[in-house]
């Protein structure tokens, strides 16, 4: 039995609810590994971020990994990275 287009629609059209709420507008400093070239070499990266919301979660990283595709990214091996990238 098809759908009607009123459900069709209630399931496709995203209500308030279901939407993202607007970011602070408050930004913060972070600092990353970062490769800025397609030599892959990581040096230290100073950037900014959104501050955190009432909805998201802070987490301490002690530690991180790269994967053979971050590997791939720094070095712009697929020919479509946008530098500066912070991998992993």
């Amino acid at each position: 039995m098809p759908l009607s287009p009123s459900i069709l629609k209630s399931l496709t059209t995203p209500t308030i609810s279901h939407m993202a709420k607007s970011p602070p507008k408050l930004t913060q400093t972070a600092l990353g590994w970062a490769a800025h070239d397609s030599s892959g070499k990581l040096t230290p990266f100073m950037f900014k971020r959104r501050e955190n919301g009432v909805d998201d979660v802070t987490i301490k990283i002690l530690y991180c990994g790269m994967c053979r595709t971050d590997v791939h990214f720094a070095k712009n091996d697929w020919g479509n990275t946008a530098y500066p990238i912070v991998p992993g």
